[in-house]
């Protein structure tokens, strides 16, 4: 038989009055926050479970932010670039306001009656051009590559420059002599191993041996010598290559040199125009991001952001020593139908040249075209990259609430049950705690 005294009564009504009041503080915890538990401690497992969730959600939205960035950018550049088209095709009601049409229209008038006026326009609208590849989204330049913070291309005297650096910008093609360009002194015309002056497109100066040895020797042209001996002459194949078996003289009437610091100039400025073409700008946008063991990125789980102009337009000069620049081109036109005045017919040199101008004209526009295509593939491919995170942020959103988030029905039925408990609690205090030991407590 268990004996009860007043302060063993009094003893377990505190206790169990303190945990109907915790017990209905937590209940009305639960329902204030909707959450499980709102420490580690309170439950560790579910904890750690929610944690590694949140954090894959808040890396998604990281990626989400960043993706959606580019997106945004990437159609900022295609609406320019749409601009560009249209200035270039041929397909639409008014050719006059594009290059391939204006260009048509000289080649196909005779007297050139208009051909001033339409050089104009030529020149305008491969400005125009240039112009729109100097968009910006927000404070950044679109087309400048990974330096979106300097503008991208710069006309200067009608030449067009790439973030400083010449966009016809190429190894110039000199007569070379064991992988090093051959010098040459001018005043002598003799092959100089610490000459300055280099011989540039070799093969557009050569003579032929036996037409040299055929001339009267007051008309044989000046030609390179590898010594003072005039019998001694330089040799080179058809292409411009010293051999000495060659069938060739150099005829330094005809060469046209450049000088060392020239070339060196020249040789920098292409390594640079390489580099800045193959400048790349990587960004996670949930596709991996993941190095190797080198500490190197893997570049398939990245996106490369960066946009270059001149993938669209072209740079550099091709085997003819032509510009494949859309703007080079035009300027180059430009320069060949200013010889000609108005009311002049075009001269049969003047009208090839600038023809087989139109023709690489319309192969650069065609390239153009191509890469166009290839950034709306890759806009599209950011709009779908869109989508898929916002799928996966949702869903993880979605799992990490299951393991938080209370049932609202049961967290307020547990607390009803729990203040009534409280509320009971409180009134049974009065029948164990008699009137006269609370006057003596009194």
């Amino acid at each position: 038989m268990i004996r009860a005294t007043t302060g063993g009564v009094l003893k377990s009504y505190r206790r169990n009055l303190m945990n109907s009041f915790i017990a209905r503080n937590k209940a009305q915890d639960t329902v204030l926050t909707q959450r499980n538990f709102n420490s580690y401690a309170e439950d560790p497992t579910s904890a750690a479970r929610a944690f590694k969730l949140r954090k894959a959600r808040m890396t998604v939205q990281s990626q989400y932010s960043v993706c959606t960035d580019t997106h945004k950018k990437f159609q900022t550049g295609w609406s320019s670039l749409e601009g560009i088209s249209k200035l270039i095709d041929t397909e639409t009601a008014e050719p006059m306001k594009t290059l391939t049409g204006t260009t048509l229209s000289m080649l196909n008038d005779p007297t050139g009656d208009a051909r001033e006026q339409l050089t104009k326009v030529l020149d305008q609208i491969s400005q125009t051009i240039v112009q729109n590849l100097n968009q910006k989204y927000g404070e950044n330049f679109i087309f400048s590559g990974a330096d979106g913070h300097n503008v991208p291309f710069e006309i200067k005297d009608d030449k067009l420059y790439y973030r400083g650096v010449p966009v016809d910008a190429a190894v110039p093609n000199v007569v070379m002599d064991g992988g090093a360009p051959m010098g040459i002194d001018p005043a002598t015309g003799l092959v100089d191993a610490n000459g300055t002056t280099y011989v540039k497109d070799p093969a557009s100066s050569l003579v032929k041996r036996s037409t040299f040895d055929a001339m009267d020797p007051a008309d044989q042209p000046k030609i390179l010598k590898q010594n003072a001996n005039p019998g001694d002459p330089q040799r080179f194949n058809e292409n411009g290559v010293p051999d000495p078996n060659g069938e060739y003289y150099l005829n330094l009437d005809q060469a046209e040199t450049m000088t060392k610091e020239e070339y060196e100039t020249a040789v920098s400025d292409a390594e640079k125009l390489k580099y800045l073409m193959n400048e790349k700008q990587f960004v996670d946008i949930g596709l991996g991001f993941q190095e190797n063991e080198n500490g190197q990125l893997i570049e398939s789980s990245a996106y490369n952001a960066a946009l270059n102009g001149l993938t669209f337009i072209g740079y550099g000069l091709d085997a003819d020593g032509d510009p494949k620049n859309i703007y080079s081109l035009v300027q180059k036109m430009k320069e060949i139908s200013s010889r000609v005045k108005d009311g002049e017919k075009w001269t049969d040199e003047d009208y090839d040249e600038f023809d087989g101008l139109v023709k690489k004209l319309e192969r650069a526009s065609s390239e153009f075209k191509t890469e166009f295509t290839n950034m709306s593939a890759g806009t599209q491919k950011l709009e779908n990259n869109v989508e898929l995170l916002e799928d996966n942020f949702y869903n993880l959103q979605e799992q990490y609430a299951d393991i938080e988030d209370v049932d609202m029905a049961d967290a307020l039925t547990s607390f009803v049950w729990a203040q009534y408990c409280y509320n009971a609690a409180l009134k049974v205090g009065n029948s164990v705690l008699s009137e006269s030991l609370m006057d003596y407590l009194k």
